[in-house]
């Protein structure tokens, strides 16, 4: 009785293991300037997961100077698949943007006219 109650808790955490994992988020891009085309420097970037508000806010960073960023999510339990990782883009004089799970993506940002 104890081996079968043994291999069911076994066969249990397995499966747990398995479909569901502890995993950090990341996301990174380039922001441009639309009309140049020249990367932008200091553009504020937030990461939020599954929809940008207070609750789901994960860090903030701004870009370098080739307009380069880097962001990543606090440690998630993901089961079957992870949420979102969403990106806003937002610089003064500039139209703001969202990307969603950017992976190496371009943001072009417009003056504002």
């Amino acid at each position: 009785m104890i081996s079968r109650l043994f291999l069911f808790f076994l066969g249990l955490a397995f499966i747990l293991l398995v479909s569901s994992c502890q995993k950090t988020i990341s996301g990174n891009g380039v922001v441009m300037d639309k009309d140049s085309g020249l990367p932008l420097k200091g553009v504020s970037i937030d990461a939020y997961l599954e929809h940008p508000s207070p609750a789901t806010f994960q860090m903030h960073t701004e870009t370098n100077v080739d307009g380069i960023y880097m962001v990543y999510s606090n440690p998630q339990v993901c089961t079957g698949s992870c949420p979102n990782l969403y990106v806003e883009i937002v610089m003064a004089g500039y139209t703001s943007e969202y990307v969603k799970n950017p992976h190496g993506d371009t943001t072009y940002l417009s003056r504002n006219r």
